[in-house]
């Protein structure tokens, strides 16, 4: 239950114990940088349909992470900024499909980056070019597989969620993301829907530096999704309930700009709950004198549509 008689600062701490963070926010823990093509825009010939360019991020760590890079034209281009993060599927190829578009996603970087945002579309761990390897010999894995059931046992027995590993990777993207010339560093936002909205919430709830958020289509209660309705295993942080249900988590996030989205029938985030969560947000942000957070729904189901949602985050940051 969202309270202020506990400290915002210690439930932050917590959250980023449970998915095995401190180490990244130690002291002296160094930034990641992009390498690849950062500067200019790049266009297919048509002013609403940059081409992605990829790039590598490179962690603290030494790790390189694959990414798409958008531009947007520079007569819309606002120096605001968005590390966008794909939900399950075929990872950052779902998030700039476009002839056709991918179902969930709907060309949602391009929407993004027309908008006005620099884009950032980052591969998390299991899907796309970062799936576990396979054995020799093994089937080729189809396009939309994942390998989260692998990879979160894996990071279970080590004793860290695999979504603690997204979220690192992801905030390690804001960080390069900043230094692409022409993005303002103050104006970076994180933005996901399914789990790549577990992955945003997150971020901006442990990462106070991270400017805003866009979370759709996961923003609910944990009892009534995923305690609930089967869900994928890489979205269980161990410790979090009782005390952080989503509304705690989002109430981190307090007194910077939230947007959520919610479909009214999506069929594995219950919409009466969701509405029960958001109810229980908007004090919080009055409490330090800000915009309460904004709750779109929409008349879908488990999809990202990005039209009010987006001009309410263009609203806030942009």
């Amino acid at each position: 239950m969202v309270t202020r008689s506990t400290s915002s600062d210690l439930l932050r701490e917590r959250l980023r114990t449970l998915l095995g963070l401190d180490a990244e926010f130690a002291e002296g823990s160094g930034d990641a940088s992009l390498v690849g093509p950062t500067s200019g825009s790049s266009t297919t010939g048509a002013a609403s349909a940059p081409e992605p360019v990829l790039v590598q991020v490179l962690t603290a760590d030494g790790d390189e992470i694959p990414a798409f890079l958008l531009r947007p034209e520079p007569d819309v281009a606002t120096g605001a900024a968005v590390v966008l993060v794909a939900g399950h599927g075929r990872g950052i190829d779902d998030l700039v499909a476009m002839d056709p578009a991918d179902e969930y996603h709907d060309g949602l970087a391009h929407k993004l980056v027309r908008a006005g945002f620099t884009v950032l579309c980052l591969e998390m761990v299991s899907f796309g070019r970062r799936r576990f390897a396979q054995a020799d010999g093994a089937d080729a894995y189809e396009p939309a597989e994942n390998t989260c059931g692998i990879d979160a046992a894996r990071h279970l027995l080590h004793g860290q969620p695999v979504m603690g590993h997204r979220v690192a990777d992801a905030r390690a993207a804001v960080q390069a993301l900043r230094q692409v010339p022409g993005v303002d560093p103050g104006r970076v936002a994180v933005a996901g829907g399914s789990g790549g909205g577990a992955v945003a919430l997150l971020l901006a709830a442990v990462d106070p530096t991270v400017s805003a958020a866009l979370v759709a289509t996961y923003f609910c209660t944990f009892e009534a999704s995923l305690c609930s309705i089967r869900h994928c295993p890489c979205n269980i942080v161990p410790g979090l309930l009782p005390d952080l249900e989503m509304a705690d988590i989002a109430a981190l996030i307090a007194p910077r700009p939230l947007v959520l989205e919610a479909g009214e029938r999506d069929p594995i985030f219950p919409i009466a709950a969701t509405r029960a969560s958001f109810a229980r947000l908007a004090g919080v942000w009055e409490e330090h004198g800000a915009v309460p957070p904004e709750l779109v729904v929409t008349d879908g189901g488990h999809a990202f549509r990005a039209d009010r949602s987006l001009d309410a985050l263009v609203e806030r940051i942009a």
